[in-house]
């Protein structure tokens, strides 16, 4: 169950549904998904180790702004842990995890073609995990998933304001996907690199949006610092 709050919380902050400075209260939560306040309570927690909310001593608990020296750090932890990956699947991978990444780049395709772009990021999320289960280092992609928070809530904004690349994705990915294929750690690497980029390159992106960095100041400063806990919107019963 706790896992099942913290997904739910985690969803709606990263797709920016519960806003910078919204208010979450564990009493009202427990009492719309009709739970005890324990596992809201552990919800809560994996969210503050995720640096999504922060919790005020007295004072409730209140999502965090949109950060980006949290968002550049999100960017370093993934590069890095990805790069790594890449290499490890090119010399470990199975026919099992070559045709998981082939159906993924296929799906993506359809929902590409769909504009169905929820569900071309649910398959990419898939896709870049199973480059870590090819790499026999599932476990590491719980790691670059809590560590990449401040990404995806950036990646949902930029969706917002249809800032969105799909085409240069599904071809990185087929690289990505060759690159493994072959055997060669070098060129997988290669290739996640030019797909995910740098800093720099993510930074000069959003600052070729200045309508999005004028809606992220917009939002984190909406809610005044000294506030009273609100409701929970009903989106999450």
């Amino acid at each position: 169950m706790a896992n099942r709050i913290y997904a739910l919380l985690r969803q709606l902050i990263v797709e920016v549904r519960l806003l910078p400075g919204r208010a979450i209260s564990e009493k009202e939560i427990a009492a719309i998904l009709n739970v005890s306040k324990t596992p809201v309570r552990e919800a809560i927690i994996r969210l503050v180790e995720d640096g999504f909310v922060t919790v005020v001593p007295q004072g409730g608990t209140y999502v965090n702004t949109i950060e980006v020296q949290r968002y550049m750090e999100a960017c370093f932890v993934r590069f890095k842990l990805e790069e790594g990956a890449a290499m490890q699947a090119a010399s470990r991978h199975s026919l099992e995890d070559l045709a998981r990444l082939h159906s993924c780049i296929v799906a993506q395709k359809n929902a590409a073609a769909e504009e169905d772009y929820p569900a071309f990021f649910a398959l990419d999320e898939e896709f870049h995990r199973t480059i870590f289960a090819a790499a026999r280092l599932p476990g590491v992609w719980g790691t670059v998933n809590q560590a990449k928070g401040e990404m995806d809530r950036m990646r949902h904004l930029k969706r917002i304001f249809a800032v969105r690349r799909t085409e240069q994705v599904i071809e990185d990915h087929e690289a990505i996907v060759a690159g493994i294929e072959s055997g060669d750690p070098a060129a997988a690497r290669e290739a996640v690199v030019r797909h995910l980029g740098s800093i720099e390159s993510k930074l000069a992106e959003l600052s070729r949006n200045p309508k999005l960095w004028t809606y992220i100041e917009q939002i984190n400063t909406r809610v005044p610092k000294k506030r009273s806990p609100r409701t929970v919107p009903s989106s999450v019963a």
